[in-house]
């Protein structure tokens, strides 16, 4: 994506800032490139560049069948199609500055120059890495709020492109992370989808979906079994997605190799980690069915959202994400419309020479399928704006036979004395 830098003519002829001009822009060149090699957002996010002012995503249906048996030399049957649900994507501007000073250039002040300049491109990366993860955390039905200062905030909401009901001329959409979400409505007579019960557990209903869970875990506790528990949660949800829905009722593939993000907490990271990498868990647990179904990957920049804020001595959850389903079926999406662009020019009052930038982008995302998230614990809805409410949440249940050990306690003097933990 970039950053361009352009020089006003004026600055071909101050002799002073000559010195100081290709150093310092190709130092900024050099910052853009550093984060773009190892950015937070690809953790979670596809990029993509829009050349226009908006662009609509339609999802198709109509295939209920792409074939049917015929007779020899019979025509072959020709199916109509339609849109299904859309989402408009869209970018928003984002402005701000620096300025070296004359007094700068004429005491030859350059490294305090470079630090000036360093500290505000490292700034305006890590704030479009700070505004994606608040987009992220109002995905979860309810406005977050992002603050620049005191006075100057910008109020994020992010929904897919499915609509409460599965009409697809409501412009009630639903969430990001919710486990209502919906495939598009047909005739109900020729419907076998039709149950509209919410995800509340992982049971057999497919109308409505969800890629919103919880666990009722107690990590760190004195329960030895709680990773094995954790492992069988994430491959569940893990197969879960897999056997997801598109919007025209088929299974929608959600098959690539999943990564799981969170907070860089210590506690969190060790369990998940432990999780992926054991073969098993020790006598009586059998095999680890998450045991390489995932890789992890975590970023400070996660705990300052309340979904993976530490609470009760532990990060509160984690996202799951199919990156190449995401980036096939316009999945959560960093859509830039201009990249960052410094526009420098010689100022008079005050006197020096400004870097003015300018940066056009947003937060979009179409399909949901491609990324979910896990919460630890029970949801008991004290979270920010409620964003935590048990009833948007579905239950994921580890299966008991998985997380049952027998400790053999004095094996020589009392061959029956045993112990369940787990």
């Amino acid at each position: 994506m970039g950053v361009i830098i352009n020089i006003d003519q004026a600055l071909e002829q101050h002799a002073t800032y000559n010195v100081l001009r290709e150093p310092l822009n190709q130092m900024l060149t050099y910052q853009q490139e550093a984060w773009e090699r190892s950015n937070p957002i690809d953790l979670l996010f596809n990029r993509r560049s829009m050349d226009k002012f908006q662009e609509t995503f339609s999802s198709t249906i109509g295939f209920d069948h792409a074939f049917k048996e015929t007779n020899d030399y019979a025509v072959a049957p020709i199916f109509n199609t339609a849109e299904g649900f859309s989402a408009t994507y869209r970018t928003r501007t984002f402005q701000g500055g620096f300025i070296i000073t004359q007094q700068t250039l004429e005491d030859g002040q350059f490294g305090f120059a470079k630090d000036n300049a360093t500290a505000f491109m490292t700034r305006w990366h890590a704030d479009v890495v700070e505004y994606c993860m608040a987009s992220i955390a109002g995905g979860f039905g309810k406005a977050y709020e992002w603050y620049y200062d005191a006075e100057n905030k910008t109020r994020l909401k992010l929904d897919s492109a499915d609509t409460v009901d599965g009409d697809v001329m409501n412009a009630n959409k639903v969430a990001l992370f919710s486990n209502a979400h919906t495939i598009v409505a047909r005739d109900p007579d020729n419907d076998n989808l039709a149950n509209d019960a919410a995800k509340t557990t992982m049971d057999t209903v497919t109308r409505k979906q969800s890629n919103l869970f919880y666990a009722d875990l107690k990590l760190g506790g004195d329960d030895a079994g709680q990773i094995a528990k954790l492992a069988d949660v994430i491959n569940q949800v893990i197969t879960y997605m897999e056997n997801l829905r598109d919007d025209n009722g088929k299974r929608a593939g959600v098959i690539g190799a999943k990564r799981i993000v969170t907070g860089n907490d210590p506690r969190l990271k060790g369990y998940i980690e432990a999780a992926l990498k054991n073969d098993t868990f020790g006598p009586g647990y059998g095999l680890n069915p998450a045991m390489g179904r995932a890789t992890l990957e975590t970023t400070p920049y996660l705990m300052d959202i309340p979904q993976c804020a530490v609470k009760n001595g532990c990060c509160q959850g984690f996202f799951i994400v199919d990156p190449a389903y995401n980036a096939a079926n316009h999945g959560l999406e960093l859509t830039e419309r201009i990249p960052l662009t410094l526009n420098v020019s010689e100022k008079k009052n005050p006197y020096g020479v400004s870097y003015d930038g300018r940066q056009r982008f947003d937060v979009n995302v179409a399909s949901w399928r491609g990324i979910a998230y896990v919460y630890i614990g029970t949801p008991d809805g004290t979270g920010l704006n409620g964003w935590d409410t048990l009833a948007n949440f579905t239950k994921v249940e580890p299966v008991a036979t998985i997380v049952k050990e027998v400790h053999v306690m004095n094996p020589t003097t009392d061959p029956v004395n045993t112990k369940t933990v787990g």
